[in-house]
């Protein structure tokens, strides 16, 4: 086994752990971190509040897509009150390479996750819950659970400081998306002894891609998008599996999602493989 893939497992190992290990208080769950609940208020019929996560320099946490290794961030409500359903929507996040964990997704500094919140009863308060088991990075790898609580009344005031952080990363997600970029095709290649993918994408931005996360197979890991040509006024890429761990036949009938970047903004598209 890669012993990236050990590191990732490792995680898991601690985080299987974590009821063991010593609590931590709910504002510093890791040596490095702060996470916080903020209200957002009303926003088209949805209760917009957001998951900030605050880091010391020098460490970062994972995308949902985690890269080589780490622990993407798993977000438990379970425990909230007169909340019906809540959506995480997740920004455009950024790689990183280390010799220790090799080429990993996420953010560092600050990440903030807005949240769509419908609530059971509109008219009563809610109070939203979060128990947050992620993976943090730096001067040490390890896992962290965050427990954390906001009530939300049913007429917020919410601060200008606080709406403006929630909007500007809001307009880092896929919730924002004009539909100008589409895509054309998709199909798998092989590039040297491993599979790829080429991208062909059409419309606003195509020829400006900074950046493209690839779900929908286990264990498979893609690096970067590469700028190849052009073909049928689409702008192709490709991007190569580096995982080591899938063959082309785990691709068969697969459906992905594809997270494309435009600078740091993300947009989703789906593509199902034959």
């Amino acid at each position: 086994m890669h012993p990236r893939h050990i590191i990732a497992l490792f995680f898991l190992l601690l985080l299987a752990l974590a009821p063991q290990l010593p609590a931590r208080a709910q504002s510093d769950p890791a040596p490095a971190t702060r996470v916080e609940l903020l209200d957002g208020g009303w926003r088209d019929g949805k209760r917009l509040a957001a998951v900030v996560m605050r880091l010391a320099p020098g460490w970062k946490t994972y995308w949902r897509v985690p890269g080589e290794g780490g622990l993407p961030p798993r977000f438990d409500f379970s425990g909230s009150a007169n909340v019906d359903k809540v959506r995480v929507l997740w920004p455009a996040p950024k790689r990183f390479r280390s010799p220790v964990t090799g080429e990993t997704i996420g953010f560092k500094r600050l990440v903030v996750f807005p949240l769509l919140i419908t609530p059971k009863n509109r008219d009563e308060p809610m109070r939203l819950t979060l128990k947050l088991d992620y993976g943090v990075c730096g001067e040490m790898c390890m896992p962290a659970t965050a427990n954390v609580s906001l009530l939300l009344p049913p007429e917020p005031e919410v601060e200008q400081a606080t709406r403006a952080l929630i909007d500007e990363w809001l307009r880092k997600t896929p919730q924002v998306d004009d539909g100008a970029l589409k895509l054309a095709a998709v199909r798998l290649v092989r590039e040297g002894d491993r599979p790829a993918l080429e991208v062909a994408l059409t419309g606003t931005g195509a020829d400006a891609v900074s950046d493209m996360f690839v779900e929908g197979v286990d264990m498979a890991v893609f690096g970067p998008p590469r700028r190849i040509g052009e073909k049928n006024g689409a702008v192709v890429y490709r991007l190569r599996e580096s995982g080591g761990l899938v063959s082309e036949e785990d691709f068969a009938h697969a459906r992905l999602r594809l997270t494309i970047l435009r600078n740091d903004k993300a947009i989703e598209r789906t593509v199902a493989l034959p």
